[in-house]
């Protein structure tokens, strides 16, 4: 019999993490930091099992979104559909990204745009696992708009304009940040079926919902989705003062 997997209490040493040319003051340095760093690994899995953990959260009502076709070079056909409906086709776990664009809004804040480009580049890997959609409240036409400047063809667009979607999920005006119209996050959310009932009578059950804010002067919440964000905390240099900008793209 195969004996169980256990987890090493500390980084093992053999691993070497600096170049054979390191001094010994840089390999004491370092030693400590993997420590820290293996510290944080642990808590990250700590805190992600408690966050499957949850225990079950409300039923959404039935809100009405406005989709496109899949080219994004269109914009017709258009259509109206649930979150069920996006979900249950494929029984996958449902992730959605709140992007802020609002109704009146000119263009999508600069950081979720920064965000939304690294999960285009990853769309494909994610929908063999989950379903994933961008949410905003703008009208469809503008939520596409910008999505075709930014190049995102691999993500799933759809329009809140429509419903209290945003309101209820509290990143319309949130009370986290009231100066803003439309506050970015991440929702989770799965399909569930009775069992007995047929597949189109499911509802959508919330899971999980997380922004950027901890407070309205405590951010970073949002950052390990970042691969930018953690590739500059790398450096030297650290994040400094930088923060994107759309004129980039």
């Amino acid at each position: 019999m195969a004996q169980a997997a256990t987890s090493t209490p500390t980084p093992d040493p053999a691993f070497l993490k600096w170049p054979a040319s390191a001094s010994p003051e840089y390999i004491e340095a370092r030693r400590a930091l993997l420590d820290e760093e293996f510290a944080l690994r642990n808590q990250i899995e700590r805190v992600a099992a408690q966050r499957r953990a949850l225990p079950p959260g409300p039923i959404l009502p039935k809100y009405v979104f406005e989709e496109g076709p899949a080219d994004l070079t269109l914009n017709e056909p258009s259509r109206e559909i649930c979150l069920g409906e996006v979900a249950g086709a494929g029984g996958k776990t449902l992730v959605l990204y709140h992007m802020m664009l609002g109704e009146n809004a000119e263009e999508a804040c600069p950081a979720c745009s920064m965000f939304l480009d690294g999960l285009n580049g990853v769309a494909k890997h994610l929908a063999q696992y989950i379903t994933f959609v961008v949410v905003a409240k703008a009208p469809l036409e503008k939520v596409r708009a910008w999505a075709r400047k930014r190049g995102w063809v691999n993500l799933r667009l759809l329009s809140s304009c429509r419903s209290e979607f945003n309101k209820d999920m509290g990143v319309e005006r949130p009370a986290w940040f009231s100066e803003l119209e439309q506050g970015p996050g991440i929702s989770v959310f799965r399909y569930e079926v009775e069992e007995g009932k047929p597949k189109e009578e499911g509802v959508m059950r919330h899971f999980y919902t997380t922004t950027p804010h901890f407070a309205e002067d405590v951010v970073r919440g949002m950052d390990l989705l970042s691969p930018v964000w953690n590739l500059l905390d790398l450096t030297p240099e650290g994040r400094g003062e930088w923060n994107p900008r759309n004129d980039t793209v």
